[in-house]
């Protein structure tokens, strides 16, 4: 996934020789899959039509990284896994029950490179295997997820957290850059999805509503332990301050903050790729193995 990040309050952005010129630089088509805007940057509709006839999809960000909207060429590719991703949907607990599992697992790992009390989980596990509805799986989680976050705040200096998960909005500055993290994550995982010919609002573990990409939520539990990794060392290095953030309803990154996290947050898309590769290869696996074995 290569993706550009153009988050400047004035950029002003040209078309010339299949590439895009910002300022002093030119980039060409064929280096993005996926462009990352401010809200601010005004694009007519000719552009977009230049952009997705290209296959690069548009992430729009909002000024307080609270809403995020995506533009994606209306292309339908591989209608035959759409079929198969559907058949395969009767098999929904062996799906979930893998993300789970793994989800758990990447969790526990990621607590071990610190020094905090450590996390058993093959109960967890097990009584993964013996589930046998989604509901239950997701109790499951929801119990771990519990345990996790309890010693996952104890990473961070006090003033950054109020030492659980806030969501909708974020009510502390740590809970901030992990929603906004996991919404770009999200969107990046349904780009790659629909790139492969999937279907990303058909997940397994979370049920489709509206315009949710269950399935890039599915997708996205492989990968929110490797997020809240980053986020901790953005932290410990001391990347970002109190005022980085604004007090509005919850709690949200400025502008200026948002200018410093790009960097790391592109480091951090690239160095996933050959996970999110290998998880997109064993997606299609999973969907096409009717005696499927990945639990």
């Amino acid at each position: 996934m290569k993706t550009v990040v153009i988050d400047k309050k004035d950029a002003k952005l040209t078309f010339e020789n299949s590439a895009i010129k910002v300022e002093q630089q030119s980039i060409p088509f064929k280096h993005i899959d996926l462009l990352i805007l401010n809200y601010k940057i005004n694009l007519n509709t000719g552009d977009i039509l230049k952009l997705t006839k290209e296959d690069i999809s548009i992430l729009i960000v909002s000024h307080a990284n609270d809403n995020l909207s995506l533009i994606s060429s209306a292309n339908t590719k591989n209608g035959e896994i759409k079929l198969a991703q559907f058949i395969s949907h009767a098999r929904d607990i062996e799906f979930a029950r893998y993300f789970i599992s793994s989800k758990i697992t990447q969790h526990a790992h990621q607590l071990k490179n610190y020094e905090t009390a450590p996390l058993e989980y093959e109960n967890e596990l097990l009584q993964l295997q013996n589930a046998t509805s989604i509901e239950e799986i997701m109790g499951i989680e929801g119990a771990f997820a519990r345990k996790y976050f309890q010693e996952f705040f104890s990473l961070f200096p006090s003033q950054m957290h109020k030492g659980k998960r806030s969501k909708q909005p974020p009510l502390d500055p740590v809970n901030a850059i992990l929603s906004f993290w996991y919404s770009l994550y999200y969107n990046i995982i349904t780009v790659k999805l629909m790139s492969h010919g999937y279907e990303p609002s058909l997940g397994y573990l979370h049920k489709p509503f509206r315009t949710h990409n269950a399935l890039a939520s599915d997708m996205l539990e492989l990968f929110r332990a490797d997020i809240n990794d980053a986020v901790v060392q953005i932290f410990k290095n001391n990347i970002l301050e109190m005022d980085d953030f604004s007090k509005n309803g919850g709690v949200y990154l400025k502008f200026e903050g948002r200018k410093k996290l790009w960097s790391y947050f592109i480091a951090l898309v690239d160095t996933l790729k050959p996970k999110l590769d290998h998880e997109i290869a064993t997606l299609k696996q999973m969907i096409h193995d009717e005696k499927n074995t990945h639990n």
